[in-house]
């Protein structure tokens, strides 16, 4: 801006709205984790074995195309079924993890 008295409106009412004053903010707090260091050494071997129960062998698959042909309480055991599955593949994992003694 050219204009000095232009300019001077602009910086008048820049300090009016607080944009122009140079105190320094305060620091940001520093922010506390709700999660303790054992709780993430937790989750870092659970992460495993929550990939290890996702379905991805021949006998889900077999299940899964199953699925379509099936109803009600058939659909229902199929669903219970691989739940149970999943599970059964995990205690290995959950046994050589540590998290349990």
């Amino acid at each position: 801006m050219s204009d000095p008295e232009a300019m001077r409106q602009v910086q008048s009412l820049g300090k009016q709205l607080g944009l122009g004053e140079s105190t320094p903010a305060p620091p940001p707090a520093p922010v506390q984790s709700p999660v303790s260091g054992d709780m993430m050494a937790a989750f870092s071997k659970l992460a495993p074995l929550m990939n290890a129960a996702k379905p991805s062998d021949e006998t889900t698959a077999l299940l899964n195309a199953l699925r379509p042909f099936l109803s009600g309480e058939k659909l229902e055991r199929l669903n219970s079924a691989q739940k149970l599955l999943s599970l059964i593949r995990m205690i290995p994992l959950l046994k050589d993890s540590g998290l349990f003694l």
